[in-house]
């Protein structure tokens, strides 16, 4: 009797392919409901880990608890860092779930470089951010910077660069000034003013430097300010008396 080679190659026919496919889908919805309290479980805690002042970390633990009402995997994590973010003292936020109802919120506070003007601190990337300055610690041993509007990245940046030349002499910059056309001054914080004008600030800057420390660091409590926006020189203003 001879043997049919397809009925060899495959001993599965339509019924029993048909029934197995029901007993895997049976089984796949008793699984399904069976996870189904997990999946709509509420969260039963959001963990906040950050340094931001305590008065900040009480809102934004109070903001994030009134997300409690979410299930574990349905809970929206870029929603909830956007949220976080959006604090003028967090710099950065993330979250994360932690097995098996809770979320961890890492958010890092502002680190603030400078004062801005009238009000508000530069941050790292040069964003103005406004806080309330007493939970700022010794805020007021920060430098004062002050430029036109939409100017503090410019600025931060250039305050860095110049930060570092004054700094081979010992010397730190206590204020940094831009008016309106883009002319700069700095007072140092031995309350010597240089003046640097519009072009080539740094290069201004790194000449004026050259002279002070070859020609009048030693009489640097009787100077007011010094020009250096000269091509082939500077001025000195001297203080009354001196």
């Amino acid at each position: 009797m001879a043997i049919n080679q397809s009925e060899q190659k495959n001993p599965w026919g339509w019924g029993a392919k048909a029934l197995l496919f029901l007993v895997l889908l049976t089984f796949g919805v008793l699984i399904w409901q069976a996870i189904q309290p997990w999946v709509n479980r509420p969260l039963d805690q959001i963990i906040l880990q950050t340094n931001v002042p305590n008065s900040e970390k009480v809102m934004l633990q109070n903001q994030l608890n009134a997300r409690l009402t979410d299930s574990f995997f349905k809970a929206d994590l870029e929603a909830i860092r956007l949220e976080v973010e959006a604090n003028p003292w967090v710099s950065d936020a993330k979250v994360s779930r932690l097995w098996p109802n809770r979320l961890m919120v890492e958010a890092s506070a502002q680190i603030f470089m400078a004062r801005w003007g009238d009000g508000g601190f530069i941050n790292h990337l040069g964003e103005v951010v406004n806080v309330d300055p007493k939970d700022v610690p010794s805020y007021t041993k920060l430098p004062q910077l002050d430029g036109p509007p939409g100017s503090s990245w410019s600025m931060s940046e250039m305050y860095r660069q110049m930060s570092w030349l004054v700094s081979r002499d010992g010397l730190r910059i206590d204020a940094m000034n831009m008016a309106n056309r883009g002319a700069v001054e700095l007072r140092l914080d031995n309350d010597v003013t240089f003046v640097l004008g519009r072009e080539q600030v740094l290069s201004r800057l790194q000449r004026l430097m050259k002279v002070y420390h070859a020609h009048l660091v030693d009489k640097s409590e009787q100077i007011l300010r010094i020009d250096g926006r000269y091509a082939h020189g500077i001025s000195v203003q001297w203080k009354e008396g001196s």
